[in-house]
């Protein structure tokens, strides 16, 4: 057992010197109050995950080539799970989200910090939720799906959407926080509206059919989407920066020697809060390794018990009212994705059942919105004050100034970008991008926590296969996806 502290030390690789504590005690005693108290950042995420591959990606595939697809949401959803808490791991003992950990390593900030947000900004900085949201409020308005010719109402409420999410990220004491209460309500309004129409409402045999689903392995139908299909892959549960972002919301949720660290604080109710630039590791004494048992065991109930439950719970429950509601075979349309469930509920139980699924529709799609402003300019955030001295400096010690700069930026892209294309397009091209960001990551986080974890706070070698089950499982996909677009790939 380690016993100087004074001896004790963590090489910094490419990025700043690591300060030395002793890692914070965890919640005690661990019971179900506290944990719930506790269980933020899977259910941030767990937010953005109705919204992409669940409530748009996975009806349309389902409904199109049966759920027996559902065996990829299982292997996606698992994989994701032991990638999350892997990275998670970084962050718990250093207080550092992980794509500011990437840039300790080889060839150090000025590759890392550039290629992740290009990454973040391709896959999450395009507006397709808020305009897939926008659809349901604009069926409202006409008493049918959206078409073609609709297409600037859907832009109108598109950019009310898109405002009232950045206006949501700028309230409260610290962002995470805000986005924290924001998404357990929509969370329980969705699983308990999803959870009665779908009793209600679909057969017992799509409900077997769903069940069988999630192990058909292998099940690839002939002549499949390979662009959606991948985009299946990507988008089930969270998919790449996504995933990244969650130990960004562990670091300002206090979690291990995030608590140390510091948090973004919200432009209006926060106040200026000092966030080291650098993270801080703990010796492995006898009362560090025990505060690390407790904190990574809160970090698994919150992965396992929130985060992969609730993503399988998320596709299984659209896509069984999709494919128990909607005819087999059924091209959804481009404009309609997410309101075409209220026209199938008005022809079941008149116009509450439309009212009622396009308000369903409306938060699911809202809560990825909301997740998906903020975690492309938390990142980034953290990228730049953790690598550059010179943003530093001109923040003068307060984060938000360049929190709520790129917010702005942001801001002002996606109003821009919102006319290129359709939801549906914007959202699975997103998720083809997931695929690639969730590979690297896989790889890099083995090699990056081997170099500056050490072995008695270190994976075993079996989770660190689970790591590269996820490289070679995303790696696939969108490898497929690259010779479907580039060569004309076809199965």
């Amino acid at each position: 057992m380690f016993k100087d502290d004074r001896a004790f030390n963590v090489s910094p690789g490419c990025g700043p010197e690591f300060t030395v504590e002793d890692l914070p005690q965890p919640p005690s005693p661990l019971n179900l109050r506290r944990l719930l108290a506790i269980m933020g950042p899977s259910v941030i995420a767990l937010g953005g995950t109705l919204g992409s591959g669940e409530w748009l990606i996975g009806p349309s595939m389902f409904v199109k080539y049966g759920l027996a697809l559902l065996w990829i949401t299982t292997v996606s959803t698992l994989l994701q799970t032991f990638l999350n808490i892997e990275m998670a791991r970084y962050t718990l003992y250093t207080g550092e989200p992980i794509t500011v950990g990437f840039m300790r390593l080889n060839p150090g900030s000025k590759f890392w910090a550039p290629l992740m947000s290009l990454l973040g900004i391709l896959e999450r900085g395009l507006p397709g939720w808020a305009l897939a949201s926008a659809t349901c409020l604009a069926a409202l308005q006409l008493g049918k799906i959206p078409g073609n010719a609709d297409k600037n109402l859907v832009l109108i409420y598109g950019v009310i959407v898109f405002l009232s999410c950045v206006v949501l990220t700028s309230v409260g004491r610290k962002v995470e926080r805000t986005l924290e209460i924001a998404n357990w309500a929509m969370m329980i309004i969705v699983f308990l509206g999803l959870g009665l129409l779908a009793i209600a409402f679909v057969p017992a045999r799509v409900w077997a059919e769903g069940l069988k689903g999630f192990v058909s392995f292998g099940y690839v139908p002939k002549g499949v989407d390979i662009f959606m299909l991948s985009a299946l892959a990507g988008y089930s549960a969270y998919g790449g920066f996504g995933n990244n972002a969650i130990t960004n919301w562990y670091r300002d949720k206090g979690f291990g020697m995030g608590a140390k660290v510091g948090y973004i604080p919200a432009l209006v109710g926060g106040t200026m809060v000092h966030v080291s630039p650098s993270g801080k590791v703990a010796p492995p004494t006898e009362d560090n390794l025990k505060s690390w048992k407790q904190w990574f065991k809160i970090l698994s109930y919150d992965q396992w018990c929130v985060f992969f439950v609730g993503g399988m719970f998320g596709m299984f429950l659209p896509g069984i009212l999709a494919a128990g509601l909607i005819p087999r075979g059924s091209d959804l349309p481009q404009w309609g994705v997410a309101a075409y469930q209220g026209e199938v509920f008005r022809s079941l139980i008149g116009p509450i059942g439309w009212f009622f699924a396009l308000g369903l529709g409306f938060w699911i799609l809202f809560s990825t919105a909301l997740s998906n402003v903020d975690l492309v300019c938390r990142q980034i955030t953290d990228m730049s004050w953790s690598g550059s001295p010179a943003v530093r400096r001109w923040a003068k010690d307060d984060i938000r100034k360049i929190y709520y700069l790129l917010l702005l930026i942001f801001t002002i892209w996606g109003l821009l970008y919102m006319k290129i294309t359709v939801p549906l397009k914007l959202v699975a091209l997103s998720g083809n991008i997931a695929n690639f960001t969730l590979a690297l990551s896989a790889l890099t986080t083995i090699y990056l926590n081997r170099k500056f974890i050490p072995k008695e706070f270190r994976a075993p070698l079996w989770r660190e296969i689970m790591l590269v089950l996820n490289a070679l499982f995303f790696g696939t996909f969108f490898l497929l996806f690259a010779f479907n677009q580039l060569f004309g790939l076809k199965f």
